[in-house]
């Protein structure tokens, strides 16, 4: 059987397995060069250009290397495949001293003409800024390239290898702004953390009843510690002051009116980034073996992701209890269906003041769907529920401050929700305030 090998390109991607025929084939078709790397089954990475590795682990390799790739770059091997001696690079001929002056000027004029085209095709097109921050922020820029406009495995390997120069920009302050939306994006693809960086960094600027530290080791922490308030959490007894519970309880339309948040890519908020490695943590730590409490949770917490990021998928969520009662109420589309979402839930001090606030919010937002104005017979229910809601929120747990300024801008614009929206916009520019 012939040997094959794998070659790997920019260190990011891989062509094969080939056989050396292939491998020929390969570099006559320019799928790599020079710079990139071959291993032979179970032996190690070598560069074309390591030319002592090249002779040493695959002599069978001296001859391309030597008589195709070599010799395409002006170099000489022909002692240096069997000596430590380096290759020699042959000089090229200097320019002849009775070449016409005007004929360089004119390739001068010509180079520059080609630029000057370059240049304003990239301004015309907005990329002169991104080449311009290529230049100065390589390391930056090569990130954001292998983002592209999703989190990706290429992106992850790009952050791993560089992780040290990341880490020292993160020290600066303007480096910490640029990275921590990447840095972030690989925390919480993983476990929550990154070497090197604390979780009062990691976490940033988020709501105070959210956790300090919300890494899947921290999670499995707080589900071990909690699991006897479970069932009575569940059935509406308690409602502990507890980061657990908070997060269980965080209505989905909260989060994503807040999403994307500044510094944060992938999840788009630190409260999104909590919820998947509470969920990644719940898993972990029960495995096949869960609880009807430990699955109602997961249930919930997957369900609110889905919500943030408008993908739910169409299944039916194993909820109960009280976390079925909010559920009903976050996804009711008519004011009518909210009667029905407490029906089976008996809610005690601190769940009763959750649901009556979550109630009302809603109403609210049902008022607001998918409307540029309310008429005048609208307006009077309306400023009703806006006076009630400004009494009792911003609950416990949840603030909706900027929520409520937005309803009262409305009352003040005699029901005019379009130009409510544009004033209160630029007092919380990060907020979405669209129904």
């Amino acid at each position: 059987m012939d040997k094959l090998y794998l070659i790997r390109v920019d260190m990011e991607r891989f062509l094969g397995p080939y056989s050396l025929k292939q491998v020929k084939e390969a570099y006559g078709r320019m799928e790599f060069g020079l710079q990139d790397e071959i291993a032979g089954s179970l032996r190690q990475w070598v560069a074309f250009d390591d030319f002592e590795s090249i002779r040493k682990h695959y002599p069978e390799l001296v001859q391309l290397v030597q008589r195709e790739m070599l010799s395409g770059w002006g170099m000489s091997t022909h002692s240096t495949m069997g000596t430590s001696q380096m290759p020699i690079k042959v000089k090229a001929p200097k320019a002849s001293a009775s070449s016409s002056p005007s004929t360089i000027m004119i390739l001068i004029i010509l180079l520059m003409a080609v630029f000057g085209a370059v240049g304003l095709s990239l301004y015309k097109d907005g990329e002169l800024t991104n080449v311009i921050g290529m230049v100065k922020e390589r390391q930056l820029y090569k990130a954001k390239v292998e983002y592209g406009d999703r989190y990706n495995a290429k992106f992850e390997a790009y952050m791993d290898r560089n992780r040290d120069f990341i880490n020292g920009a993160l020290k600066k302050k303007k480096g910490s702004t640029q990275w921590l939306p990447y840095v972030r994006a690989v925390a919480f693809e993983k476990d929550g953390r990154w070497e090197g960086l604390s979780a009062k960094k990691l976490r940033g600027q988020a709501e105070g009843f959210l956790p300090q530290d919300c890494s899947m080791a921290a999670w499995e922490q707080r589900w071990t510690q909690s699991k006897e308030e479970w069932a009575r959490f569940l059935d509406g007894r308690e409602f502990p002051k507890e980061e657990w519970a908070y997060l269980l309880a965080m209505d989905p339309h909260w989060i994503k009116s807040r999403t994307p948040a500044p510094g944060w890519l992938s999840p788009g908020s630190y409260a999104e980034g909590c919820l998947r490695m509470a969920i990644k943590a719940m898993q972990r730590m029960t495995g096949d073996n869960m609880s009807f409490e430990a699955k109602i949770f997961v249930s919930r917490m997957r369900w609110q992701v889905g919500v943030i990021n408008a993908q739910v998928p169409d299944e039916d969520f194993e909820m109960s209890g009280t976390l079925w009662a909010l559920s009903c109420i976050e996804d009711a589309h008519e004011e009518s269906a909210l009667k029905n979402c407490l029906g089976s839930v008996n809610p005690k001090q601190g769940w009763r003041e959750a649901f009556d606030v979550g109630v009302l919010h809603r109403k609210i937002e049902l008022a607001l769907a998918g409307k540029g104005n309310l008429e005048e017979e609208e307006m009077n229910g309306f400023e009703a529920l806006v006076t009630e809601f400004g009494n009792r929120a911003p609950s416990f747990y949840l603030p909706r401050e900027p929520e409520l300024k937005y309803y009262q801008e409305i009352v003040q614009q005699k029901g005019n929700i379009g130009e409510a929206r544009n004033l209160i916009q630029q007092k919380y520019p990060a907020m979405n305030f669209d129904h």
